[in-house]
């Protein structure tokens, strides 16, 4: 180990050690703060000493009475040539760790007479914490070294002016005595530690960062660096982050420094940057100038940095958590109430009142309910739990103890619903006794339409509507209000038309709110106007829903008007602190989102993923009927995808009673309902569609986005033979808003396909197939495809047959829908066999041999196209087309239609 920045100190000693050697006795004292390598620099000396052929003979102090120490001459008389002799009077006394004056002269004359034989190196360590008796003796021993070849070093934690001013006195008239006082080191200093075990590059950037972490303390610093080392083995190159395990050494440091320091540092600790010495003595019960002087001793150990507070980023918790800081609950408590006074944040008052679990006086119940709120603000839910519980726990006050207890609903919600529920009966009690004010009980309210009891929310809302009330009450009402609508429409507890408050300080003439307006706009059919109102209420970011509802149905409107980018956009926005904070409730709601996203882009397996994510999250008691979002997506993902068997085992998962009253309720009654129809269960089916029809129709909510039912009522009602009645509603969903949406479009498309004759059916299935290809719906897709190769198939013409047979299996493998083909295609189409794949499509590049009117025809052509029906949606003729694959099938080296499939990209088949 490299003797940093103590070279000269070194040089100095070993000078002294040559003088004393030739009969001029050295005395010397080495002053220092913890961890300065005072140690280090005397065990240096001692080695040199001993490689000269010098008698080397350590000792150290001790305070009496600590363990069994027997002192430095109790020490010393081991070293003694006489020891057996000089042992048996030691034993002769009654104190065993203190020897008598005499016994002391005769230790420092054999230690004289024999450095007349052997020149002596004698080292005294922790002089300041020797007994007045150790002392005098030590007083003669410097006396009588004078002219022998003695050199006695002496360490002590600070000078010896300080700690013993009358022994430093009495050196000071000695000639032979000189001091060292060791400074703490400096960055370049910092460096050279550092590059002991690491790089002279890497050494000296983390110097900087080591040096105010450890204020130059040399134990620190290897600390850090030890740490470092452990930490980040494989790159040594990575920045320096002080943890623990370096604030360990901190922490030792203390011990050693003594009492008083001990109790400085960790009234800074406690107090941060209101730790003056007014207030640290108040803390700590210790007169001011012991507090300045501690202080002063932790400065000079490089502990506390130019502000007063601990260097090390890790030290304050590592000083708060010392196994042997007994009294800590009390000074915890001292703290708080020093820091109350002081106008500290409420955060970290209640910090200090929590470690001390009391609080004392009711003044700081306030205090722990600002606390929990800013903690909740800065993601740390478990704090505010805390808060809240210390509150509760001491608080009698009725009123006051309902703004807590409703706190608490706020923050548990977000952790887990289910948990919230336990706190119902008391709030409900509180607000039938007056006890709860409106703004708390709008928000008990919406925490009681969550979980669908919706009798107990309506008596509430409907009491807080039917009496004036403060702006703020009034747009929490209104947001509720307006969530209600959306939500839970069929509810007792969803306000009458114009029965719904307005806030005070709104203009009536500003129009509908963005999230009345975007419904307002998506029930019209006006696609654009209602996603641009949603991005306006996603865009708020002081919506008084504590559980973002306003947000969850904005996010749902872009998804009904598939919107599906900006959606998924909004989601990770509006939800992105959820895993970090530990809010499983919006880890949950942003899960089933993602996964209706995914659905509808076609993408079941990650779908179906992330709706079990969401289920996994929070079980049935903590969604409420809002359970139904996530449930129908599954439930939805699993038939398209064939797998009827895992439908019906979460067609039986549990479902609360009131679900039906909410907009996912739709979402499931449609779900099931495509499930029925999907195993051939044709006239439930039919059933199911209706009455999901008809509350759609009884809510005002008949939306195609939210769902289709009339698609699913026109497909039962085929399957049934009911012709007429299946093409009435085919006609009645075209004349309904938002039908012109691709989606719709292609399922009307692929439905009137089904009434028309075979020939008929193939031109309207190919447009349905342009239309959900290019609008990126690959399961819509997928049907189509499938009702177009048994038309094919039906129409005797096999080429195009298997041309759609692959296209059948691309689809089926972009949204993970290959156990359903399977059933449906016959053994002539099946998948390629495994041991001879499909050729892959040709790169890029290989179009760079077509013009672009090649690629045009050949692209429309591997789709299944007639060269009639290319030249018709080109706009060319029958001729040219014939021409353009005759170029195309020699450019490409292919035989004909049925290579060009498993030659062009199929991004260039997506794009004819």
């Amino acid at each position: 180990m490299l003797l940093v920045e103590r070279a000269e100190e070194l040089l100095l000693l070993k000078r002294s050690l040559d003088e004393a050697e030739g009969g001029a006795g050295q005395v010397v004292s080495i002053s220092g703060s913890v961890g300065s390598g005072k140690t280090e620099l005397t065990r240096r000396l001692a080695d040199w000493a001993a490689d000269r052929g010098v008698r080397v003979v350590q000792t150290y102090a001790a305070p009496a009475g600590r363990g069994a120490s027997p002192g430095i001459f109790g020490q010393l008389l081991e070293a003694c040539t006489s020891a057996a002799e000089l042992r048996r009077a030691v034993t002769a006394t009654p104190a065993a760790d203190l020897l008598p004056p005499q016994l002391m002269l005769l230790v420092c004359h054999d230690l004289l007479r024999s450095a007349a034989q052997t020149p002596l190196l004698l080292i005294v360590d922790d002089v300041h914490q020797s007994d007045p008796e150790s002392l005098r003796g030590l007083l003669y021993l410097v006396r009588h070294c004078r002219t022998a070849p003695v050199m006695l070093v002496l360490i002590t934690g600070e000078c010896l002016q300080q700690s013993l001013p009358l022994f430093q006195a009495e050196l000071s008239r000695e000639p032979n005595y000189w001091q060292i006082q060791l400074p703490l080191l400096s960055v370049a200093g910092v460096a050279g530690v550092l590059a002991e075990r690491l790089d002279d590059a890497t050494a000296h950037r983390l110097a900087p960062a080591a040096h105010a972490a450890s204020g130059g303390n040399p134990l620190v610093v290897r600390a850090l660096l030890a740490e470092h080392l452990h930490d980040h083995p494989a790159d040594v190159r990575r920045p320096l982050a002080p943890g623990d395990a370096s604030a360990t050494a901190v922490l030792a440091c203390l011990h050693r420094i003594g009492q008083a320091g001990l109790e400085v540092a960790r009234a800074i600790a406690l107090l941060g940057e209101h730790a003056a010495p007014e207030l640290i003595s108040r803390l700590i019960s210790r007169p001011r100038n012991l507090v300045e002087r501690a202080s002063a001793k932790l400065s000079a150990a490089g502990l506390l940095g130019p502000d007063g507070l601990l260097c090390h980023p890790g030290a304050r918790s590592v000083v708060l958590s010392d196994p042997n800081f007994d009294d800590a609950a009390e000074l915890r408590y001292g703290a708080a109430e020093l820091l109350h006074a002081e106008g500290e944040a409420p955060l970290r008052v209640a910090e200090h009142l929590i470690a001390a679990d009391r609080i004392g006086r009711s003044c700081y119940v306030p205090v722990l309910r600002q606390a929990a709120e800013d903690a909740l603000a800065d993601g740390r839910a478990d704090v505010a739990l805390q808060c809240l519980d210390l509150a509760l726990r001491e608080c009698p006050d009725g009123e006051q103890r309902a703004l807590i207890t409703a706190a608490r609903v706020r923050v548990e919600w977000r952790m887990n619903p289910a948990r919230a529920m336990s706190h119902f009966a008391g709030l409900l009690d509180a607000f039938e006794h007056g006890c709860l004010p409106d703004l708390e009980a709008v928000m008990l309210g919406r925490a009681l339409m969550w979980h669908g009891r919706e009798e107990e929310a309506a008596r509430i809302l409907d009491a807080i509507r039917s009496r004036t009330h403060a702006p703020e009450v009034g747009e929490a009402l209104l947001s509720t209000d307006q969530s209600l609508r959306s939500t839970h429409p069929g509810s007792a507890a969803v306000p009458r038309e114009g029965a719904t408050a307005r806030p005070s300080d709104r203009d009536p003439a500003a129009g509908p709110l963005p999230d009345a307006a975007m419904w307002h706009h998506l029930r019209a059919g006006d696609h654009a106007a209602a996603a641009r109102f949603a991005e306006d209420v996603l865009r708020d970011e002081k919506s008084p829903d504590y559980w973002r509802g306003p947000h969850c149905n904005a996010l749902h409107v872009l998804i009904y008007v598939h919107e599906l980018d900006r959606a998924e956009y909004w989601a990770t926005r509006i939800y992105r602190d959820a895993k970090s904070h530990g809010y499983r409730t919006w880890q949950a709601l942003r899960s089933a989102v993602l996964a209706e996203i995914a659905r509808r882009r076609g993408d079941l397996p990650a779908a179906e993923r992330l709706a079990r994510g969401a289920l996994q999250l929070m079980g049935p008691r903590a969604w409420g009927p809002q359970i139904d979002l996530p449930l129908s997506t599954l439930i939805y993902v699993l038939t398209a995808m064939g797998r009827h068997g895992a439908v019906t085992e979460w067609l039986a998962y549990p479902r609360p009673a009131g679900a039906p009253t909410t907009r996912y309720g739709l979402h499931y009654l449609d779900a099931r309902a495509q499930h029925q129809l999907a195993i051939g269960r044709h006239l439930q089916a039919l059933q199911e569609f209706l009455a999901c029809g008809q509350l759609m129709a009884s809510w005002d909510m008949d939306i195609v986005g939210i769902a289709p039912w009339r698609l699913g009522v026109a497909e039962a009602l085929l399957q049934l033979g009911r012709t007429e009645r299946a093409a009435r509603t085919l006609d009645e969903l075209g004349e309904q808003p938002g039908a012109t949406h691709p989606l719709v479009r292609g399922g009307l498309l692929r439905l009137r396909a089904a009434i028309v004759k075979p020939r008929q059916a193939v031109v309207l299935l190919r447009e349905c197939a342009d239309l959900l290809e290019s609008s990126g719906s690959p399961a819509e897709l997928l049907a189509a495809l499938i009702d177009l190769h048994r038309a094919h198939v039906e129409l005797g013409d096999s080429h195009r047959a298997h041309f759609t047979a692959r296209q059948i299996w691309r689809a089926a493998t972009q949204c993970g829908a290959e156990a359903r083909v399977r059933r449906i295609l016959g053994p002539e189409f099946a998948a390629p066999c495994p041991d001879h794949p499909t050729p892959p499509a040709a790169p890029d590049t290989t179009y760079a041999v077509l013009s672009d009117a090649e690629l045009r025809v050949a692209a429309l052509a591997a789709r299944g196209h007639t060269n009639r029906e290319i030249a018709s949606r080109l706009y060319i003729t029958v001729s040219t087309v014939e021409q353009h694959l005759t170029r195309v099938y020699r450019k490409l080296q292919v035989g004909g239609r049925i290579d060009l499939q498993t030659r062009l990209n199929p991004k260039v088949l997506g794009t004819a």
